[in-house]
């Protein structure tokens, strides 16, 4: 195998699973990572997953034959990473009972108090696309407050008049849910900073009750309860890669 033949091996190790392909090459560096029975620091190296036998921590690592992603219902109180924290549950136990493969990771994050979708999936450059922040990707929440926003809240909050850490927000669209009240809205936004929605709100004197993410780009919650799983159908996942010019992968 040539130079310029191959794959990669970052982006092979994050189409297998294991992360993004920035994460992935700490796991490199660290050399946790096997091939041909060489142990390999090199980031150039490239990879031929037809051929060449790749182990990491002593386990072979394949390429998946297709890649899925999945859309879970996140309940309120559990945190979106797959360790507990601070005595709160985390997302580890529901892939266990949903018997979801290790490989798969969930996307981004929803806070603790947060509930509705989060993405999971095993295509590490599509969950590293879905989290660009340029990608672009629109993100619908369901926003309770503790009061009415005036005519002038609202177009601060939408035109980007508000600053999180010293930076803008971007414009965002805003508008009353049409099965609430007034203190009922529907938020959608693309960015993914932290705790960005309930900030937003503080600046402009509100607080926000409950915060349900509904949809992510072409991709809804639907009537999935809390704590379930749902495999999306090709036509969802192909939407979700041309949103975000990710199309690795079949997505079966």
């Amino acid at each position: 195998m040539t130079a310029d033949q191959g794959m990669r091996l970052n982006r092979f190790l994050a189409r297998a699973g294991l992360g993004s392909r920035r994460s992935v090459e700490t796991l490199v560096r660290a050399g946790r990572v096997v091939i041909n029975g060489e142990k390999v620091t090199d980031l150039g190296r490239r990879v031929d997953p037809g051929t060449d036998t790749v182990e990491f921590d002593g386990q072979p690592i394949r390429l998946p034959e297709g890649f899925r992603v999945y859309a879970f219902h996140k309940p309120d109180g559990v945190v979106s990473t797959l360790a507990a924290q601070g005595g709160q549950p985390s997302l580890l136990p529901y892939r266990y009972q949903s018997d979801i493969p290790e490989r798969f990771m969930p996307v981004g994050r929803l806070d603790s108090e947060s509930t509705g979708l989060l993405l999971w999936t095993d295509d590490g450059n599509l969950n590293q696309d879905l989290c660009r922040p340029k990608s672009g990707l629109w993100k619908t929440y369901e926003v309770d407050l503790n009061g009415e926003p005036d005519r002038d809240m609202v177009k601060k909050l939408t035109r980007g008049g508000i600053e999180i850490d010293g930076r803008p927000c971007r414009p965002c669209r805003m508008h009353m849910n049409p099965d609430g009240t007034t203190r009922q809205w529907i938020m959608e936004i693309h960015e993914g900073r932290r705790r960005q929605i309930r900030r937003m709100f503080n600046a402009v004197g509100l607080k926000v009750h409950r915060l349900h993410r509904v949809a992510v780009g072409p991709v809804r919650l639907g009537n999935l309860r809390p704590g379930d799983f749902r495999r999306l159908d090709h036509q969802e996942v192909e939407a979700l890669r041309g949103l975000v010019g990710g199309a690795n992968g079949n997505g079966e």
